[in-house]
């Protein structure tokens, strides 16, 4: 199964839902309304989606279950299709890669420091003058 069929069904599933900003969450709201009409008439989706949600999230099989239908749901709806789409950014998927957002300016004065797997040492870090 694709990783980001898993990351969003993870999410219908309702485990990072709190880790989500408003935008992201009025998405998953769409996106499981969305899934609930198109399983509607197909007893095996609906009945992984509601064991999903049940869950938590918390039961791999449940959510590997999940994902194969919205994979395919993916693949036959284009609204389940652009809601999938649409969340995606805001879901962490992959092997624990860094992604860092910069809003706003960075000025002269301001330093961002972005990374993944870092070992300062036994000096520690210093940032600064």
């Amino acid at each position: 199964m694709d990783e980001v069929s898993i990351a969003i069904a993870t999410a219908v599933a309702g485990r990072v839902a709190g880790d989500l900003d408003e935008a992201a969450r009025g998405l998953l709201v769409r996106l499981r309304r969305a899934l609930r009409k198109r399983f509607a008439d197909r007893p095996p989706a609906l009945e992984a989606l509601e064991a999903a949600r049940d869950e938590n999230g918390e039961v791999p099989a449940s959510v590997r279950a999940l994902a194969g239908h919205l994979a395919a749901a993916r693949e036959d709806d284009p609204e389940v299709r652009e809601l999938a789409d649409r969340l995606r950014p805001h879901l962490a998927i992959g092997g624990g890669e860094v992604v860092n957002t910069v809003h706003g300016g960075v000025s002269d004065t301001a330093t961002v420091i972005q990374g993944r797997d870092m070992d300062f040492g036994p000096g520690g870090l210093r940032i600064g003058r």
